[in-house]
């Protein structure tokens, strides 16, 4: 077995504010160098933002543009390799992506492939179920954003890959009615619904029994933020190594004023992946849609 050093960071993001949101991917990345993380993983859609309007499409960026460029340069600068979740042109297209930087200046796409009803009817464009495997100093990860953990048999595929780490980018949540503001917590009523809601959101069950029956690690993180259209997200994100320990947790947080860009990082063991007796498809992190 060996281990290799990885982070998780979580921005409050600002859809269509990508100026924005890569100040903040750039300062979490530099935290993550500076501890020694050799990948840091951000959200599904933390680059643009989770939002499917028109107007937020029209500003998803391709691969050739200048959020990308800024992009391999903060992984180039920091020596780290950023995997952050995207909106993304590719000619006339639109997809949910995770671009994937090196500091060597190579850039990978893996595209969405299960898509939501909603991405359907704003004219997403699904991507290949084929996972790409993509390595760092001989340790294999392969990105499935949010609901591409319901490909079916996808830990035992990529166990067969030997990929030894799952990275998961989500924007887990739900409608804004599900926000609070932290005088909520003074009323009963609101408080009992709070305290729902984060019981929901922070249950780690599923993902451990994944890393542990295909002795593969897991990083996963989700979107937080309000939207300011109809959905909040929570965030949450978790490290959690291939013998299921977890190895940093951020809990969800339905109180939008609690929220902040935050970095958990910390070596995970790798070991060789093995398949398991097929399951149904669990979401490989613990932020769950709230309905």
């Amino acid at each position: 077995m060996k281990s290799i050093h990885v982070a998780c960071g979580q921005i409050v993001c600002r859809p269509g504010d990508i100026r924005g949101n890569l100040q903040q991917i750039s300062k979490l990345s530099a935290e993550a160098s500076a501890v020694g993380a050799k990948l840091i993983l951000f959200g599904e859609g933390a680059l643009t933002g989770y939002l499917l309007t028109k107007k937020a499409l029209g500003k998803a960026p391709s691969v050739d543009s200048a959020p990308v460029r800024k992009l391999l340069q903060i992984a180039k600068e920091d020596g780290v390799v950023i995997v952050t979740g995207t909106l993304e042109t590719s000619e006339e297209e639109k997809h949910v992506s995770a671009f994937i930087a090196y500091p060597n200046g190579r850039l990978l796409v893996q595209r969405k492939h299960n898509l939501t009803p909603k991405e359907q009817k704003a004219g997403i464009v699904l991507g290949p179920e084929e996972r790409t495997i993509f390595s760092i100093n001989g340790v294999k990860f392969a990105v499935c954003i949010c609901a591409d953990s319901g490909i079916p048999d996808i830990w035992n595929k990529l166990a067969r890959q030997g990929c030894h780490v799952y990275l998961g980018p989500t924007a887990g949540g739900g409608g804004r009615r599900f926000m609070h503001h932290a005088e909520d917590l003074e009323k009963p009523r609101l408080r009992k619904k709070y305290l729902e809601s984060m019981e929901k959101v922070c249950y780690m069950g599923p993902a451990i029994d994944n890393c542990v029956k295909h002795h593969m690690a897991l990083l996963a993180t989700n979107l937080s933020g309000d939207d300011g259209f109809d959905n909040y997200h929570p965030g949450h994100s978790s490290i959690i190594d291939s013998m299921g320990k977890t190895v940093g947790l951020i809990p969800g947080e339905y109180v939008v004023e609690f929220l902040r860009p935050q970095m958990i990082h910390g070596k995970i063991v790798v070991q060789k992946p093995k398949t398991a007796i097929p399951v149904v498809p669990s979401a490989p992190v613990s932020a769950s849609a709230v309905q």
